[in-house]
């Protein structure tokens, strides 16, 4: 059995927003000096990272699993504590059901992971995260909160990524 290696699923975004909000966060990085925000593309998480022996047996489940596509709406900026900077997504109950059912079957057919199921679900598309001072969290905050962003993006798929010398890579 090949070795464990480290994924998550998301939804991820189309063009030209990816770009945008790509840029968005490596103007954050740099002027904040947090870094670990650049590992991933922009997306939003459906499940956490876990570790998995059989990329093939994930792509198989990811391509099986059938749902139909609908809109999600991204609206102004917010904040978890004083860590994490993000896109709020508009709450949405297509969203909300398409992560229970695939949280659902996806544990259900890989009971070998080391995962909390259910974990909180807050949609979000981070732009700033985790490995920064206090001080350079709160300027970025300050900067944000107030800002206006909107975007609507459909979307039809899922897509697994992995963990490819330390930056996350949509497979």
């Amino acid at each position: 059995m090949p070795r464990n290696e480290s994924y998550f699923i998301a939804i991820t975004l189309p063009e030209p927003l990816h770009s945008q909000i790509e840029f968005t966060k490596k103007y954050i990085s740099e002027k904040y000096h947090t870094k670990s925000v650049l590992k991933s593309p922009a997306h939003i998480t459906i499940v956490p990272p876990f570790f998995w022996g059989n990329e093939a047996e994930l792509l198989d489940f990811l391509n099986a699993f059938q749902f139909p596509g609908f809109s999600i709406e991204l609206k102004d900026y917010n904040r978890f504590e004083q860590r994490v900077v993000f896109i709020d997504v508009v709450e949405n109950k297509n969203l909300i059901d398409l992560h229970q059912q695939f949280n659902t079957d996806f544990f259900k057919r890989f009971q070998g992971l080391d995962k909390k199921h259910p974990y909180v679900f807050h949609p979000h598309i981070t732009i700033g995260n985790r490995d920064w001072k206090p001080e350079q969290f709160k300027n970025c905050w300050e900067e944000y909160k107030d800002q206006k962003f909107s975007a609507k993006v459909e979307f039809t798929k899922l897509t697994l990524l992995k963990n490819v010398e330390n930056k996350w890579k949509m497979l």
